[in-house]
């Protein structure tokens, strides 16, 4: 099973948004609750713009590409957020 079967079996009946093409489900965190408490899927900020640059972006367009189709979309209460992981070091 992968990851978004995971999630979906995990939250029967809830809309949860998730990025198409496929590709984007390596960048999956989890599922975050916000201030509404309502469930959405977290993507890792990094790893989306990689998937960006995998689908033949350069580096400077995927940036684009997030900041101006991803991180700044809202569709709705269970649109997807964006994490940006700490480093332990």
């Amino acid at each position: 099973m992968n990851i978004r079967e995971a999630i979906v079996e995990k939250y029967p009946g809830v809309p949860l948004l998730l990025m198409e093409p496929e590709d984007y489900d390596k960048a999956i965190i989890g599922v975050v609750y916000g201030k509404a408490h309502h469930p959405s899927i977290a993507y890792d900020i990094d790893k989306t713009i990689e998937v960006n640059v995998s689908m033949g972006m350069t580096y400077d367009e995927a940036l684009e590409h997030f900041s101006r189709n991803q991180d700044d979309g809202y569709h709705g209460k269970h649109t997807w957020t964006f994490i940006r992981r700490q480093d332990d070091n």
